[in-house]
């Protein structure tokens, strides 16, 4: 679809509603917000006409986000990035969706979406036609969380909510930890008592109550650290549950493309960062503020003693803060190099464990350790370089804290020296140990900078794998009504991502309720597709696809999935016992149950012959079984839940002879009172079917039955010769020696 691009470029823009409305509801669904222009306009109390910038400012503002219109030249848009989608205002007074910026430095574009214009017409121009028509006004938007809204996107937001939903918890360990650090004065003012007091006066009755009552203070601290500790460690076993069932759960739910994406390896990295997150927060965030809490109490008894010395200390605390700020950019880069070359390294591993038989068959172990050579001194030298990073940090972070303490002493002793006061030297040993104690928070805190940025970084790379878009029909308030089985194709027409021509290009048929259909054709002609729109792996087609008589993007996915069985040609097997795996479906499943689905998939004569029968464990990968005993298996799992539509995706091809007989003698038994969907390059297991689809380069070129394709599709009837020729008599070609002799 192509956009008429002289409007945009004479600065004339055809609207049929204000562009400015329409481009925020689209920002707003990009964020998770469904508006529409006759909302805003009423809810706002707006005209028809085009709206202002400060128009749409207060519609955003009044619809649970919030907005600000800033003034950008192009380098300043380039730096948006995470800010996009973003509203861009025309000279002609008209708005548009600044979706991207694309191409490189040379020859740099922009993505533009006009929202009277279908999505699928966007505008690509060049940065010299942009700049014409572009006032230099830019109105950001995103949505307004609250802070303890738990449907915000992944981040540091999203965390907060998590530890405000568990305030209490949180202020009992504030508590504890004041408590704390008012006691923490308490041996500070005992040596100092004993020193000034005690000593000097020889006073044994002062000595009794400082000693009893210091015990007494060392049993309330005992107690106030145990519980605070105890505070911190539900807290962290409370956090940990649900940062990592939330990062699972979201993972699953991201839309089956992703993961056909992107490396396994990768992916498993991303979601290890998730620890690293919670190391941060409770470990080092969380035990910086509570250590911090010392100082409420420390610095103004410090100050009492001595504002210089007390200024000292601070100072320096303030200048080691300054160097980690500065040297930040610089270790963030490092660190960068080493996540990235750490995750090849990791996604290259993961890659060999799941290929290890193809390496083992091929003999590819020398050219894959070579590889992982590669990757390992890829991850050493940007450790190495990380590290360096980290000692130059250090290297200044280091005398600098030393001279907190010593500096300020030494600065006390000459203070003391000059003064030549008793009390003076008294006070000193004082400032000297709550120096100490106020030092370590102090560095805490100035390190807690680095901390931070690392944890930043793995909250960014949680958050990219998470926020994406789950998969469609999640909801839970899809139809979930008792499926029949009639299944209806209409003009079906589906492209997968960056592929040049369609998988399916109108495909139309009907599978009435019982019935079997047999689905047929070469690589590629989309087969496999017509299944996984029908299990609604993909939502974004043309055309209708029904089940019983309702759109499948109207079923909730859960539901629509558990009665659709579907077995393919490679079925992944759980680690588990056969009953385990067979039951995984219906985890309720009765012994009586899983015996029945494993006799209708013909599984259950290899079963009972196993040692412990239906508790044999299967191992990862499911080496002590064979091809044809997992494919059993993974119909048995299918058949569990008797689902009133089952599809067998090339289930067969992978067996031998002896497998596919045991397997297709009972597909009549399988398919008996539900609607069963075969695909097979094997045309014999398809003679039997009600009808046989033939596919073409993703069209439908012929629907019979068996003896009416034989007769008059080539496609159908050519391949059904190749792979039947071996039973068909042929003359035995004679050689041809010069004619017939007579042998006397």
């Amino acid at each position: 679809m192509s956009v008429d691009l002289s409007s945009v470029e004479t600065g004339v823009v055809d609207t049929k509603e204000p562009s400015g409305l329409g481009c925020l509801v689209i920002v707003a669904r990009q964020h998770g917000l469904h508006l529409t222009t006759s909302q805003l306009i009423h809810e706002n109390v707006l005209g028809g006409d085009e709206v202002t910038t400060s128009e749409i400012l207060k519609c955003a503002n009044n619809s649970g986000m919030r907005a600000k219109a800033v003034h950008l030249d192009w380098d300043g848009l380039s730096h948006l990035k995470k800010a996009l989608p973003a509203i861009v205002c025309l000279k002609d007074d008209s708005k548009m969706v600044l979706l991207r910026l694309e191409g490189d430095e040379n020859n740099p574009r922009v993505v533009l979406r006009d929202p009277n214009v279908g999505e699928d017409a966007l505008l690509v121009i060049d940065r010299i036609r942009f700049e014409d028509i572009w006032t230099g006004e830019v109105v950001l938007a995103k949505r307004d969380y609250e802070i303890s809204d738990e449907n915000q996107p992944f981040g540091f937001g999203f965390i907060t909510a998590l530890i405000f939903r568990e305030r209490r918890i949180v202020r009992d360990v504030a508590v504890a930890a004041l408590v704390l650090g008012l006691l923490g004065l308490a041996p500070i003012m005992f040596w100092r008592l004993l020193s000034d007091k005690v000593m000097y006066y020889k006073a044994f009755n002062t000595f009794y109550v400082l000693c009893l009552a210091m015990l007494v203070i060392i049993a309330f601290e005992t107690m106030f650290f145990f519980l605070r500790q105890y505070l911190v460690h539900n807290l962290t076993a409370r956090l940990d549950v649900k940062l990592s069932t939330y990062v699972f759960e979201r993972v699953l739910n991201l839309p089956i493309d992703y993961f056909e994406r992107n490396q396994i390896g990768l992916i498993a990295r991303d979601m290890r960062e998730i620890f690293r997150v919670r190391s941060f927060l409770i470990g080092q965030l969380f035990g910086a503020i509570l250590d911090s809490t010392t100082l409420l109490f420390f610095l103004p008894v410090m100050f009492f003693f001595s504002p210089l010395l007390t200024f000292i200390v601070l100072g320096l605390s303030a200048l080691i803060a300054a160097w980690l700020i500065l040297m930040l950019p610089y270790y963030r880069k490092k660190s960068t190099a080493v996540l990235a070359a750490e995750g090849a390294q990791g996604a290259f591993m993961v890659q060999n464990l799941n290929g290890i038989r193809t390496i083992k068959s091929l003999a590819l172990d020398a050219r894959q350790k070579h590889m992982w050579d590669v990757h390992v001194a890829r991850v050493a030298k940007a450790r190495l370089a990380e590290g360096i990073a980290g000692v130059t940090i250090q290297a200044v972070v280091r005398p600098l804290e030393r001279l907190t303490v010593s500096g300020s002493y030494a600065v006390g002793v000459y203070l003391a020296i000059s003064t030549s006061d008793p009390v003076y030297i008294g006070a000193l040993f004082a400032f000297l140990m709550l120096s100490q104690r106020v030092a370590a928070p102090l560095m805490q805190m100035a390190q807690l900078v680095n901390q931070l940025d690392e944890a930043r970084m793995a909250v960014g790379i949680v958050g990219n794998l998470v926020n994406h878009e789950a998969e469609e029909g999640r909801s839970g308030h899809g139809v979930q009504v008792p499926l029949q089985g009639h299944v209806e194709f209409s003009s079906v027409l589906f492209k997968y991502k960056g592929a040049v021509s369609p998988a399916l290009n109108g495909v139309s048929f009907e599978i009435p309720t019982g019935t079997t259909l047999g689905v047929m054709g070469k690589s590629g002609s989309g087969k496999t597709t017509i299944t996984r729109l029908l299990q609604r792996l993909h939502s974004d087609y043309g055309g209708l696809i029904k089940i019983d008589g309702i759109d499948v993007r109207e079923y909730d996915v859960d539901h629509l999935r558990r009665n659709t069985g579907v077995v393919l040609q490679e079925n992944f097997l759980f680690s588990g016992t056969i009953r385990e795996n067979i039951a995984a479906a219906k985890p309720d499943a009765t012994f009586d149950e899983i015996v029945q689905a494993a006799r209708m998939a013909g599984a259950e004569e290899f079963i009972d012959k196993l040692p412990r029968g239906y508790e044999t464990y299967i191992y990862e990968g499911s080496p002590n079984l064979s091809g044809g005993q997992r494919q059993r298996l993974a119909i048995a799992r299918a058949l569990i839940v008797n689902p009133p539509i089952l599809i067998l995706d090339e289930a067969t091809s992978a067996l031998d002879a002896e497998s596919e007989a045991i397997v297709n003698a009972n597909i009549s038994r399988i398919a008996r009172g539900r609607t069963l969907i075969i695909i097979s390059h094997r045309l014999s297991s398809l003679v039997d079917c009600d009808a046989i689809l033939v596919l073409n380069r993703g069209v439908v070129d012929d629907i019979g039955r068996h003896e009416e394709l034989l007769a008059r599709n080539e496609i159908y009837g050519s391949l059904w010769h190749q792979q039947n020729s071996h039973a068909m008599p042929t003359r035995r070609p004679r050689a041809n020696f010069g004619g017939p002799t007579l042998v006397s």
